[in-house]
């Protein structure tokens, strides 16, 4: 009789690397609004994605940027938020709204032969907002609400005390949600921050999937009517604050202390950042990393600990974090120093580099697949004015980086003394 029983004691062999070309979208000015195309995917549905300069970079008022964009799904001048939400749920269509310090928009997922009829729709949410006084109490009452539930936990508390240490809280992206912006927020500060970053020169389109071209003639129609900006685009200054050390954020009841280790960092367009990535990794970048494998599979002090590096639009951050139990807190912060240690005075393994790259790639491979993540692709480098060499020059890094290069990596950029350590707990 077969035996089709999978043996888990021994890993799967593992695959060359196959080379393949990434599919760049095809660009197109529609009524001066940079549309971006990507005609791709076997199934036939779309994703149209509206996206503005709109973050809390733009903000003069705090939250207002994330505040405007979540406000968008309650209602337009013509249908309250019931009846949007109903048309677009027959047709089986799903809206994604998005904001972050850089940028905000909204996604619309759909059949593509159902595009013409829901594009005018989403226009009608995204430029045509009642801003609604019944809903956005309700909505800023929510949100208050949830605030007070994530400041019982330490590790929001650890965030947030992390962006500040970095960025200063007045900075975009060290702020960060309290009562008092909540309370200040009114109708009329939704209303001028649509009216100014919610037009056609910070607009940029994104047409991805199957029948693309079906939608342009709408969606060119559509643009001629949205405004143009009346005030000059220029970026607002800020100046980070980087602050090192440590800081204690007191939490008397609470029986876990919130970890966060880092500093500011070099970003997507600086040279050492594809070779950073890699070092990140094997730092605490994935599940096999030495942070895991160390402090939470050795020592047994949290369920789960990484390290990442965020690249933003004017600054990059890199961060360790985690939560532990209270009596175990300065014991995993001398072992999280010591695989910092590690990484700055030895060279790492030839098993465990090539298990890395073994991972990198398979995570390269992955980030292309379909419609929708070829042009997530796409914005990763956009924004940054990157080409597609960016991709070619970061898989050319992983596949032939050395331990001492790695090495020299960690000696310029992981020094503890150069970064804050952000203790959050009793």
């Amino acid at each position: 009789m077969l035996n089709n029983t999978t043996d888990r004691t021994t890993a799967p062999a593992l695959q060359d690397f196959k080379a393949f070309t990434i599919q760049a979208p095809v660009t197109h000015q529609l009524s001066e609004v940079p549309v971006f195309v990507l005609e791709a995917g076997d199934q036939d549905v779309l994703r149209i994605d509206l996206e503005f300069a709109a973050g809390s970079w733009q903000e003069s008022r705090q939250l207002s940027a994330s505040l405007t964009n979540r406000m968008l799904q309650e209602g337009s001048k013509r249908r309250n938020g019931k009846a949007l939400a109903d048309f677009f749920d027959f047709y089986g269509a799903y809206l994604q709204y998005e904001s972050s310090a850089d940028r905000s928009g909204v996604s619309l997922y759909c059949l593509s032969k159902q595009a013409e009829t829901l594009l005018p729709v989403l226009f009608e949410l995204v430029f045509e907002p009642a801003f609604p006084e019944e809903e956005l109490h309700t909505t800023l009452r929510n949100l208050r609400q949830q605030l007070l539930v994530e400041q019982e936990k330490v590790a929001f508390l650890a965030r947030r005390g992390f962006n500040a240490a970095l960025f200063g809280s007045e900075h975009p992206y060290g702020r960060s949600s309290n009562d008092a912006a909540y309370a200040a927020l009114e109708r009329k500060h939704l209303a001028a921050f649509h009216r100014d970053f919610y037009v056609k020169d910070r607009l940029s389109v994104g047409v991805c999937g199957k029948n693309t071209d079906a939608a342009l003639p709408l969606l060119e129609k559509l643009l001629k009517n949205i405004p143009a900006t009346h005030i000059p685009w220029e970026p607002r200054p800020f100046t980070a604050l980087s602050q090192t050390g440590r800081v204690h954020i007191p939490k008397a009841d609470a029986i876990q202390h919130g970890l966060r280790l880092g500093k500011r960092m070099v970003g997507k367009t600086h040279p050492d950042y594809h070779g950073l990535k890699v070092l990140n990794t094997v730092l605490g970048g994935y599940f096999g990393s030495r942070l895991m494998s160390n402090i939470r599979e050795d020592k047994g002090y949290t369920y789960g600990i990484g390290s990442a590096i965020a690249s933003y639009e004017h600054d990059a951050v890199f961060t360790i974090a985690t939560e532990v139990g209270k009596e175990v807190s300065e014991a995993a912060l001398q072992e999280i120093h010591h695989e910092i240690h590690q990484l700055r005075t030895a060279l790492i393994p030839t098993e465990e580099l090539d298990t890395v790259r073994q991972y990198l790639q398979g995570v390269y491979m992955s980030s292309f697949d379909g419609a929708f993540a070829l042009a997530d692709r796409f914005r990763d480098i956009h924004h940054f004015g990157l080409d597609y060499d960016y991709y070619q020059k970061y898989l050319q890094t992983v596949q032939q980086i050395r331990p001492e290069k790695l090495r020299e990596l960690a000696v310029a950029y992981l020094d503890p003394e150069s970064m804050v350590t952000i203790v959050a707990g009793g």
